[in-house]
């Protein structure tokens, strides 16, 4: 039977640096990477999809809208992980699809290519949020108001 050694200081040293590291850059989060925190914009329209891909990644939201011509124009939304909104208290089905909702945020700067962050392979909602950050239709949710007014936080805010 072999006797245990104690853990030497320089190993110790390495597991608190790694796991440092890795924090500080899980905690990195979308508005490190290509959001527009000077300006904010509001977004009111019908909730017609959703992606919650596995943690880390986020999560997203589109959104139906229509100008004041009825030009309809769809918008995707980025928010935190779920794990990270069920922390916060969120339930599954506080968002329902048809609901017509408010989300307030920041935009997607010009040329960062926010959707390079988005988790592969993608399909179904998250193909369409991938297309609509190509097009510039990208926010970053900090702030959500339903139906009955209900405010509910979305995005990490710095």
């Amino acid at each position: 039977m072999r006797a245990r050694r104690p853990i030497s200081s320089l190993a110790l040293s390495i597991a608190i640096l790694t796991a440092t590291l890795t924090d500080s850059l899980r905690s990195q989060g979308p508005l490190d990477q290509g959001y527009d925190v000077a300006r904010r914009v509001t977004v009111t329209g019908m909730l017609i999809g959703s992606a919650a891909p596995e943690p880390p990644y986020s999560v997203y939201l589109l959104l139906s809208t229509q100008d004041a011509k009825g030009n309809v124009k769809q918008w995707a939304v980025e928010g935190d992980s779920i794990d990270a909104l069920r922390r916060r208290g969120h339930k599954d089905d506080a968002l329902r699809m048809g609901d017509t909702i408010t989300v307030t945020g920041h935009p997607a700067q010009a040329g960062k290519k926010p959707q390079e962050r988005m988790p592969k392979p993608i399909r179904g909602a998250l193909a369409r949020a991938f297309d609509l950050a190509k097009e510039g239709r990208l926010i970053l949710g900090t702030e959500i108001t339903l139906p009955d007014g209900t405010k509910l936080p979305f995005g990490r805010i710095k």
